[in-house]
């Protein structure tokens, strides 16, 4: 790893000339007494007390810098990379001052390893690289690399070079340069989240919503109009309506405006931008004022679009969960980290939707909402051309029409109605669900083919097994009548004399 153009091998490699390690001793003064120059060596030799090699820990010592180093360079890549992923950090001052530190400690490893000089073990292979004999790899004492092409076993030099006759030359191949191969991965745009939130936008952003023009007589008519005004209009057929899309929002528009002036009914499609969110909050009390969570989620910079309190029908009591509709800011989501709402503790989650299918408050519809419904309203009460919520009827109706399949006893937003739309649901069933469906089979029993007839019984036998059955009912009959019979059988099975059994056997009438 390098840092600012500086490595810690080039700084291990140093010039062996730099420093080195004189062998022989410092010149000595000739003694008067000595008699020549070598017998006074071998004297200092021999008194020279015996001194360690202080340069045998220069390489432990550059192995602890260049791991010293490493860390540093680490630690402030991952500085210099947090700055680049959140430039405005509120404490930047104090991560430059570590930056710094950083550094410096980096430059002073390099001048510690720069005054120690190369590492002196020659076998070390950490700070040495090995060296081959130049003589012994002319020889070919050591392996040569593989090469692709796979190459004769005597090796010659170019001086030996012989002419190839033509026929068992090789043929000049040009050399052409390969294109590399091309591969696919769908995964590639995942790398770079910036681009495809910037993408995901301008999906968004340019998707327009639909017009779902409901089924009349005379649709053909109409879809044609807007063919003729608009033909780069797409239409589609779902769900017993006409699924209009058209390409720009000023075409939208003039549609709508053209609807409204013939009286249609359609239903609008809501952009995902515009929906709201919808969240569920938990833990207050039932009778808690519905104003106060509205003012405490504006106070929060919130903006709240509707508010409504579950309650169980059956019983007919509030429940304490409160369902709101917020707005899509830009800080909606943070109203699932929110706590406290008025000086209680709630729990804040997403709204679980039933997998049923959605009705229409408006015009008692599926598959849409009354907020962008712009059809005529029905009521599935009395079937009159107003709001359900609208009807005088306030009690409970004993033989209900059905508005959508006209069959008498219940109403169109029974389950049980043949028109009410059945949502598959995707998720495998667990193994309580399997189990319940297999009990519920019924068994088959086969009935017996004419081919094959059944035996005939057998009367002496039949008679037997009714006299057996016979004699099992009045021994059971007995035992009803005297319930220590068996206690005193086996007291009988032990007694010794006449007497005894007899005295035993009174006692079953005693009881």
């Amino acid at each position: 790893m390098a840092e600012r153009g500086r490595s810690r091998s080039s700084q291990s490699s140093v010039a062996s000339t730099q420093r080195t390690i004189s062998a022989e001793p410092s010149p000595v003064r000739s003694s008067p007494d000595s008699v020549s120059s070598r017998d006074y060596t071998k004297y200092w030799y021999n008194k020279l007390p015996p001194m360690t090699n202080y340069r045998t820990g220069i390489c432990e010592q550059l192995t602890d810098l260049e791991a010293s180093i490493d860390n540093a360079q680490r630690a402030a890549e991952n500085h210099r990379q947090i700055w680049r992923e959140h430039p405005e950090t509120p404490s930047k001052a104090s991560a430059e001052i570590e930056y710094r530190k950083y550094l410096a400690a980096i430059d002073l490893a390099e001048n510690r390893m720069s005054k120690l000089g190369p590492c002196p073990k020659r076998s070390c292979t950490r700070h040495h690289e090995p060296v081959q004999d130049a003589e012994m790899t002319e020889a070919g004492q050591y392996p040569l690399p593989k090469s692709p092409i796979p190459s004769p076993t005597n090796l010659t030099s170019p001086n030996d070079f012989k002419q190839v006759p033509h026929k068992k030359a090789a043929r000049i191949r040009p050399d052409k340069p390969y294109s590399p191969i091309q591969t696919t991965n769908r995964f590639r745009n995942l790398m770079d989240t910036s681009e495809n939130v910037n993408t995901n936008d301008q999906q968004t952003q340019n998707a327009i919503p639909d017009i779902n023009l409901k089924l009349t007589g005379d649709y053909n008519l109409t879809i044609q109009e807007i063919a003729r005004n608009f033909p780069e209009t797409c239409c589609k057929y779902h769900r017993g309506y006409i699924r209009i899309t058209p390409q720009t929002l000023e075409d939208r528009e003039k549609i709508i405006e053209a609807l409204d002036k013939s009286e249609k009914e359609y239903v609008l499609s809501e952009p995902s931008e515009n929906r709201p969110i919808k969240i569920v909050i938990k833990n207050l009390p039932p009778d808690h004022c519905k104003e106060r969570i509205v003012s405490e989620l504006e106070d929060m910079k919130f903006k709240v679009i509707r508010i409504n309190q579950l309650r169980n029908y059956r019983l007919k009591t509030f429940l304490p969960i409160f369902l709101i509709e917020l707005a899509k800011t830009p800080n909606a989501n943070s109203i699932f980290q929110t706590e406290k709402i008025n000086n209680f503790n709630v729990k804040i989650e997403h709204y679980r939707k039933k997998q049923r299918a959605t009705m229409c408050y408006n015009c008692s519809d599926f598959f849409h909402s009354a907020r962008n419904c712009k059809c005529k309203p029905r009521c599935i009460k009395c079937n009159g051309s107003h709001e359900t919520r609208m009807c005088n009827i306030k009690t409970k109706i004993e033989n209900p029409v059905c508005i959508n399949c006209k069959e008498i006893g219940h109403l169109a937003s029974w389950k049980g109605c043949p028109k009410y739309p059945v949502i598959k649901n995707n998720t495998t069933p667990t193994y309580a669900q399997k189990l319940k469906s297999n009990l519920q089979k019924t068994n088959y029993t086969p009935t017996p083919s004419m081919n094959n007839p059944t035996p005939q019984i057998d009367t002496d036998n039949y008679e037997e097994f009714v006299k057996n059955m016979n004699a099992l009912r009045i021994i059971n009959d007995a035992f009803s009548k005297f319930p220590n019979l068996i206690e005193i059988s086996e007291k009988i099975k032990l007694a010794k004399t006449d007497m005894e059994i007899v005295g035993l056997l009174l006692k079953i009438f005693k009881n």
